[in-house]
């Protein structure tokens, strides 16, 4: 992996783990960044839990790729984010939901970028 695409990968994963991390101390600013409001009781629990788990793998494993320089660390960050925005683009057509462009472009984005990693690697 060039250095270039090194530091490209490097600064996702932290940005990814980052995230996970804002979840566990600042939920509300995190929910409000990506358009939620937090839920209370039991949903609140789940929430925190599954959204910063979610960003901590996603982090994790993409620093974990980028430096030891092994693709397979790259597959589950690859399998959620395109999974992810298949599932807000089902939420959309089947549940109601608004089309979230935004962060559909950012998954599909990021999800290419390292499909592109992992061919690299």
């Amino acid at each position: 992996m060039n250095r270039i695409l090194n530091i490209a990968t490097f600064t996702a994963g932290f940005l990814f783990f980052i995230n996970g991390v804002m979840w566990l101390i600042a939920p509300a600013a995190s929910a409000e960044a990506l358009g939620m409001s937090l839920l209370s009781g039991e949903g609140l629990s789940t929430q925190i839990g599954d959204i910063s788990s979610f960003f901590l793998v996603l982090g994790s494993f993409i620093l974990l790729g980028a430096y030891t320089k092994q693709k397979h660390w790259f597959y589950a960050p690859f399998a959620l984010l395109g999974l992810a925005a298949i599932s807000r683009t089902i939420a959309y057509l089947f549940h109601g939901a608004d089309f979230s462009t935004d962060k559909i472009i950012v998954e599909i984005v990021v999800a290419g970028f390292l499909l592109f990693v992992i061919k690299k690697t």
